[in-house]
């Protein structure tokens, strides 16, 4: 079974340690849950399942159950908090102390490489942007963005980009794309850093209604009633008119600019009548 400092994600920790002890001994839920202090014999078994969380307390139980010490305790702790959090900014506090104890420890988490690329809205800019700029400096790609991007930054991001495979540097100066795109990867940890940068591209997108003439630029909206099912048919529309642009943008040639394009559908109101339901 790997460290519990290979694992970014608590529940599944949990269940390949019930699952190693189970084919060693026949290790059962209730023989856990009995060595964690639960009278409950599922109780662990729902937590794995996302179905409960593990207050403060129980971390301890289950920690103490499972034999962590040292280090191992102190980055299950971390794991918990940042699984069970909310809150962006705590969840990304959370995930900055568990890289820095993994490192420490010479592990890389998983999920780093993604969470990197889409923590910053100029990462995915500047690999459009630089295999298409000729003497491609820091400063000139920096001097491309319509929005605020500075010489530090733009290093950073070709570094990222070099380093992740993303961007290839040729001896000539220039770049060019690798064949290697970038996933989502495990979604505990990429989903948070993607919030991240749908966050910063909705605040770019407010600023372009300022900062971008008309002619280059096409925001609209509609806001209508719709119910549940027909909620799914616009998702799924959404995602075919998605992949239908992407091809288009993968058959085009002669690129000239790099655009954000979001689509965004979300609620302005609660579900009608459960208001009833609240008082």
């Amino acid at each position: 079974m790997k460290n519990v400092l290979e694992y970014n994600n608590f529940r599944l920790y949990i269940r390949d340690y019930y699952a190693e002890r189970k084919d060693r001994s026949g290790f059962t839920w209730r023989d856990f849950a009995r060595d964690a202090g639960y009278s409950s014999p599922v109780f662990l078994k729902l937590v794995c399942d996302g179905k409960s969380n593990l207050s403060e307390v129980g971390v301890e139980r289950v920690a103490s159950a499972m034999g962590l010490v040292g280090v191992d305790l102190q980055y299950f702790r971390l794991l918990v908090s940042f699984n069970q959090e909310k809150n962006l900014d705590k969840q990304k506090v959370f995930f900055a102390e568990m890289r820095k104890l993994a490192r420490e420890n010479s592990v890389t988490l998983v999920g780093e490489e993604q969470y990197d690329y889409f923590e910053n809205w100029l990462n995915p800019v500047i690999r459009e942007l630089a295999p298409a700029s000729k003497a491609p400096t820091a400063a000139k790609l920096a001097g491309q963005c319509i929005f605020d991007a500075d010489v530090p930054q733009v290093k950073k991001s070709l570094k990222l980009l070099e380093k992740t495979g993303l961007l290839k540097k040729n001896e000539d100066g220039s770049y060019e794309q690798d064949a290697k795109s970038i996933s989502s990867g495990d979604l505990n940890v990429a989903s948070m850093a993607i919030r991240q940068m749908h966050r910063q591209m909705g605040e770019l997108a407010v600023k372009a209604l300022d900062q971008v003439p008309l002619n280059e630029r096409d925001i609209s909206g509609l806001t209508m009633g719709i119910s549940e099912s027909a909620y799914q048919k616009i998702v799924k529309e959404i995602a075919d008119f998605r992949r239908r642009i992407t091809a288009i943008a993968v058959e085009s040639a002669g690129e000239q600019r790099v655009y954000r394009l979001n689509m965004q559908l979300f609620p302005l109101t609660k579900t009608f009548g459960q208001e009833d339901d609240d008082v």
